[in-house]
């Protein structure tokens, strides 16, 4: 996350109770695919490289599609896609906002 309108912190953004990690990203200068892993690895307190890889969980390349297709259409259609990456719920917003949580099989 080189880009500083691009935010993932335990400390504004962490929700104590819930375990829950948000990030704001630019699609124009992060993958969304990328933006996943980065937040899942703060959430983890562990490196991106450790993490599974992500086409264990879903299409990478039909993620970054999805929520960067035709510029911005995808935000303006409001698309939402929600998916399991190690141990984590993660949902990831066309607007740009990827928000990682603890599991639960409930």
């Amino acid at each position: 996350m080189s880009d500083t309108s691009e935010r993932a912190s335990r400390g504004d953004e962490h929700d104590g109770e819930d375990e829950t990690i948000r990030a704001q990203y630019e699609w124009s200068s992060t993958a969304p695919s990328t933006a996943v892993i980065e937040t899942v690895a703060i959430a983890l307190d562990r490196e991106p490289t450790t993490i599974e890889p992500l086409y264990e969980s879903i299409d990478p390349d039909a993620l970054d599609t999805l929520l960067r297709q035709n510029g911005s259409s995808a935000a303006a259609n409001g698309v939402t896609v929600s998916f399991v990456v190690a141990d984590r719920q993660v949902t990831v917003h066309s607007r740009g906002d990827v928000v990682v949580r603890a599991h639960s099989l409930e």
